[in-house]
């Protein structure tokens, strides 16, 4: 069974690495069904479009959304990125498959002492938590 979620949250333990594109964007496109909410610690406006990458997996393929929303919270701000095309909504999603199986793998080596290579980290984490990652029919 698919899980229904309109986003995927981006693991606080990764940073994220947003660069601003393109000039604030007025067009309004349907966003993808699936979106991403992440940390930032600079606000960044709505309606503008961002590269998604970080340095903890240089060689992923290029991801770009568009801020559908920033807002302020302690110390930093949450943003909701969406993705205007099924492409980039795919993109993200097993981008951050990847991110989520890292931070699977360090909580392994923390909390159970197991040290797990990527790949039984994978195939650990796929078994577990892939049937409950959020997808929403893409």
């Amino acid at each position: 069974m698919r899980n229904q979620q309109r986003f995927i949250r981006h693991p606080d333990e990764i940073p994220l690495e947003l660069q601003v594109v393109d000039p604030l964007c007025n067009t309004v496109q349907l966003p993808m069904p699936l979106g991403l909410l992440c940390r930032s610690a600079a606000m960044i406006a709505t309606g503008q479009q961002v590269n998604i990458s970080t340095s903890e997996l240089a060689h992923a393929p290029a991801i770009t959304g568009q801020i559908e929303w920033c807002h302020a919270h302690q110390d930093h701000f949450e943003l909701h990125i969406c993705f205007a095309s099924d492409e980039h909504a795919q993109r993200m999603r097993m981008f951050e498959q990847v991110c989520h199986i890292r931070r699977y793998r360090q909580w392994v080596q923390d909390q159970q002492g197991r040290s797990l290579s990527e790949d039984e980290a994978a195939l650990e984490w796929i078994a577990k938590y892939a049937a409950l990652f959020p997808s929403n029919n893409l």
